[in-house]
């Protein structure tokens, strides 16, 4: 629905932070569903493409991906699916497959279109997810080292977003966010996709275990309880011994009838001799 992940400040399931109106229609009771293909067809008709074909030329609409990575057999199967979704429109995409660093070339240099890309953020804050769509920081105005891939430029997205980033957690930034995310949602510079989410199971005596995709190098964090531990290991590895008993009944159940066997044998074979 939008670019800012649940749990974040800022996002509100209710609001446009959470519901985007443009691509999802809300029934009366509460329930998001997608708008159909009938609506997004109205909307190239709309725009000149009446079934995917330019109303004055006639030509087909051809939109182009550039993937990240070369054609393979592994990439086959959800090219062609992406391809067959854009058809149902009337859409032809045309996949320009393109090693990485080409890729990010064409990103600089403002040539591509449609991609596909993710972000992972550096710390929990609306600031750096919506910093993405900041004009100025736009790869092709910064000679790459901006992270606005999209190159997306909106005056009233920048000038909220100014006053934004530097804001505490409040009633007014909560507002910001609130108008930075219904602008993105109406200009759609992205199309959005999904939130990961993590888990993870620890021991009682593992203090701050508190997995998330944003801070990954968790690690330095956690804090053990040794004393802990060890009274739980030695309570939870107490020595059974009644296994050994039975193990030691049945061995004498199969030895003993054996070597009483075996007596008797030698001593049936002896007689034998004597005879």
């Amino acid at each position: 629905h939008g670019p800012l992940p649940p749990g974040l400040f800022g996002h509100n399931p209710e609001g446009s932070a959470g519901f985007n109106p443009y691509v999802y229609n809300k029934l009366e009771d509460g329930t998001v569903i997608r708008k159909s293909l009938e609506e997004a067809k109205t909307l190239l008709v709309e725009a000149g493409y009446p079934d995917g074909r330019n109303l004055k030329t006639g030509k087909p609409l051809v939109l182009s991906l550039d993937f990240q990575a070369a054609a393979s057999p592994g990439t086959k199967a959800v090219l062609d699916w992406y391809q067959k979704q854009f058809a149902k429109l009337g859409i032809q995409l045309d996949i320009r497959a393109t090693d990485y660093n080409r890729f990010q070339d064409k990103v600089i240099n403002g040539s591509h279109q449609l991609f596909l890309w993710g972000w992972l953020a550096d710390y929990p804050d609306a600031e750096n997810f919506l910093f993405l769509l900041y004009g100025p920081n736009a790869k092709s105005k910064t000679g790459g080292s901006g992270e606005n891939a999209s190159n997306y430029q909106n005056a009233e997205y920048d000038r909220i977003f100014e006053k934004m980033r530097y804001m505490s957690d409040g009633p007014e930034k909560a507002k910001a966010i609130e108008q930075l995310i219904a602008i993105a949602q109406k200009d759609a510079p992205w199309t959005f996709g999904y939130f990961p989410t993590s888990a993870a199971a620890f021991h009682q005596w593992v203090y701050n275990g508190k997995p998330t995709q944003i801070v990954r190098n968790h690690i330095q964090y956690l804090r053990i309880n040794p004393k802990l531990r060890i009274e739980k290991i030695k309570e939870w590895n107490k020595p059974i011994y009644w296994p050994l008993f039975g193990i030691v009944v049945l061995l004498s159940l199969i030895i003993v009838p054996m070597y009483l066997l075996h007596k008797k044998r030698e001593a049936m074979t002896a007689r034998k001799e004597k005879a």
